[in-house]
């Protein structure tokens, strides 16, 4: 597996120079801030230096370049594989009947005997994410690796994009599969968020709208929590996500919320919230935070990869401000200067619970997948 890399500056153009390294047959992701995307001619520029490549588009919260975090920038990443096969599927929210559909259908147009892992990357607005991870495990082998994340756009959460060979719109959904034996992925997932408050039971929710808590309206008791920060909603929300206990600290998954509606009182989430689970706030701890980005390089238990892919929330971000570039250098400074490194901040991220193969919605989490191809 051969990997290169470039940078494209927003209203600038390349970083350096860009030349085609190779015109082998290429899967490129590139991952980018919406406005560069939808203003700056990316995507030509991509197809001009690699013409019969697949190329990959996902809108972000900042993007991760090697050991560095940018703003208004595509990091472009082109992967070379000697042994493995990919197909790159492509489908729009509008031609599902829901998120749930969707998923299925990702996982019936990747299907073969050989498939070992499904990479994803979804629009982190319309999509309930939670819904296109189930559909997707449905009926996916357990042993095939899902990972992935949940396009953003800078918190802003009105639109994200998302494409395939061809410029990237809102609602769509891109996955890609990987065949064959030969490539090695592997996966690490953590926070870093500390509990606090009262633990407290979902009385009513629907789906990814959350109504009560222990009888209570919940868009209150989480104003009351917020103090002066709940003017800033739901952007302030970011820093004080919402925790499903399970049965022990690994199996807990942390959501986030992505729009408030005061009139009706409600939360919607980037993922369900069950009705009867039981939930915590968190809130932010900056060193525990740079530490579940390395802990989520640990996991991974891969030494020797060829490239290392980094989806952590945009929460995170955010809460670590000028600090965001140790999470992203704790996960380099383990792996060594040998991989490729790319990523994007997102709106949620998707990858196994600890200690499992079957993939869940995560937020506020630094998720890693890496490639090693044999």
């Amino acid at each position: 597996m051969k990997v290169h890399q470039h940078l494209w500056k927003g209203g600038k153009g390349w970083a350096e120079s860009a030349q085609s390294i190779s015109q082998n047959p290429a899967l490129i992701l590139a991952f980018g801030g919406i406005d560069v995307l939808t203003n700056d001619p990316v995507y030509e520029e991509i197809r001009k230096l690699y013409p019969t490549a697949d190329v990959v588009l996902a809108s972000t919260a900042g993007e991760i370049h090697g050991d560095e975090v940018f703003d208004h920038s595509v990091s472009v990443t082109v992967c070379e594989f000697e042994h493995t096969r990919w197909k790159v599927v492509e489908g729009s929210v509008s031609e599902c009947a829901n998120s749930f559909e969707c998923g299925v259908r990702i996982s019936k147009e990747l299907s073969a005997p050989d498939l070992e892992h499904i990479l994803v990357f979804s629009d982190g607005i319309a999509v309930n994410g939670d819904d296109l991870v189930r559909g997707i495990n449905h009926d996916l082998p357990a042993n095939v690796i899902v990972t992935g994340g949940l396009a953003a756009d800078a918190g802003r959460f009105t639109k994200t994009l998302v494409g395939a060979n061809r410029k990237p719109e809102s609602q769509r959904i891109v996955a890609i599969g990987f065949y064959g034996n030969r490539l090695r992925i592997t996966h690490g997932s953590q926070g870093g968020w500390d509990l606090f408050g009262p633990v407290r039971k979902v009385t009513k929710a629907v789906d990814n709208v959350l109504f009560e808590l222990d009888g209570e309206n919940a868009l209150e008791i989480y104003k009351r929590y917020l103090g002066p920060r709940a003017a800033d909603l739901p952007g302030s929300a970011l820093l004080f996500p919402l925790c499903i206990l399970g049965s022990d600290a690994k199996s807990n998954l942390v959501r986030t919320i992505l729009s408030i509606d005061d009139a009706a009182g409600t939360l919607r989430f980037a993922g369900n919230i069950p009705e009867g689970a039981q939930v915590q706030f968190m809130m932010a701890n900056f060193d525990r935070l740079v530490d579940g980005a390395s802990q989520a390089a640990e996991q991974s238990d891969e030494k020797s990869p060829d490239l290392v892919l980094m989806v952590s929330c945009v929460g995170r971000k955010l809460v670590l401000d000028q600090r965001i570039e140790e999470e992203v250098e704790s996960v380099c400074n383990y792996f060594g200067k040998t991989p490729a490194y790319t990523g994007f901040y997102s709106n949620g991220e998707i990858s196994p619970l600890m200690g499992s193969t079957v993939c869940s919605l995560h937020n506020q989490t630094m998720t890693i997948t890496t490639y090693h191809e044999i």
